[in-house]
């Protein structure tokens, strides 16, 4: 197999980012005749580095496709756009049709953009069951869902006393609820309900920084003025440790678009058996009814807080329905695909 992707990283923080690097990573782990090539952006852990230009009509890319005779998994980090479309096409024809894609994010598509989808005969790769739905009646049977996208070996409950000893590492209250949210701070993905909350609460937001140039500075400083709230704002390579000091995870992006169809962070906490209080966005909708989250789209003062306090009392967990979305399990899928 040869995986192909633009989003190689060291700072894994973002979902297109995580989902590209892990699956490389696991990918070359299980199978390692595997080739994982990084393009136009270099990366030490890439077997391959090229330069392409935005058709991928390159000598070089060519040459990689005939050499290793194999199927390809392409991760584009610009997900279902035209461009994506059309690489995708050309990758098809120089590889005889043996490209799976994996679009992490699903933007609106025109009709051209479905016709040469469709045309190229690669196998969609769809993190959601809504995606999967508007893949299939875009390329009909080539199509696969798969459901991924935690470590839960790294991702797991720890004891009263570890959490006390994180929340002082990291000089977080004691004495407060800690409602956690991670992700980037830009329009749409409603972090500004994280100001909602009472004094009963502390905030912890984690922002993301591949999107910095991205974010909403207002809101950014109108965060980090509140004194109920933490802004991280740099990286943190054991991110688990701040899912394992909190108390809930809040998740209020409404907005189609603004996440990938998965929202990684949600299922990281969940393996950490916190209680999710989150909108039925993406696949999300998958755990409606599952023990340890908490649907809403309302996030008013009172009604949110009254949630939160909800879902820290009722003590239960939601690891249970996370389990299935563990890597190990995507890769044996992914491997099994057949040209």
């Amino acid at each position: 197999m040869i995986i192909l992707t633009d989003c190689l990283s060291e700072k894994v923080d973002e979902g297109c980012i995580k989902v590209a690097n892990t699956l490389s990573k696991k990918i070359k782990a299980f199978h390692k005749d595997a080739v994982l090539v990084a393009y136009n952006k270099g990366s030490d852990i890439a077997d391959i580095n090229l330069e392409l230009n935005p058709l991928f009509l390159n000598k070089s890319i060519y040459e990689v496709l005939k050499k290793e005779d194999s199927q390809v998994l392409y991760i584009p980090f610009a997900s279902n756009t035209l461009a994506s479309v059309l690489r995708t096409f050309v990758l098809s024809v120089m590889n005889k049709g043996r490209v799976k894609v994996l679009f992490t994010l699903r933007h609106p598509m025109n009709a051209f953009s479905k016709l040469m989808l469709k045309l190229s005969k690669a196998t969609v790769v769809a993190l959601s069951e809504e995606s999967y739905s508007f893949y299939s009646s875009v390329v009909s049977k080539s199509v696969v869902y798969l459901r991924t996208g935690v470590d839960t070996e790294r991702f797991a409950p720890v004891d009263n006393d570890r959490k006390v000893e994180l929340r002082k590492k990291y000089s977080l209250p004691l004495d407060k609820t800690i409602v956690l949210h991670i992700g980037h701070l830009n329009c749409g993905r409603n972090v500004d309900k994280l100001l909602n909350l009472d004094e009963r609460n502390h905030a912890v937001l984690v922002l993301s920084s591949v999107t910095k140039n991205e974010r909403d500075l207002q809101l950014y400083e109108k965060l980090k003025a509140s004194d109920r709230i933490t802004v991280i704002d740099e990286y943190i390579k054991n991110v688990e440790e701040i899912y394992q000091l909190s108390d809930v995870y809040m998740f209020p992006v409404c907005e189609h678009g603004k996440c990938i169809d998965v929202p990684l962070s949600v299922l990281e906490a969940a393996a950490c058996d916190k209680p999710v209080v989150c909108t039925a966005y993406g696949e999300l909708k998958s755990f409606i009814n599952k023990n340890g989250f908490y649907f809403t789209d309302n996030f008013d003062y009172e009604y949110i807080n009254q949630l939160v306090r909800q879902a820290v009392d009722c003590n239960s967990s939601p690891r249970e329905a996370v389990l299935e979305y563990d890597w190990s399990n995507s890769i044996d899928k992914l491997l099994n695909l057949k040209d």
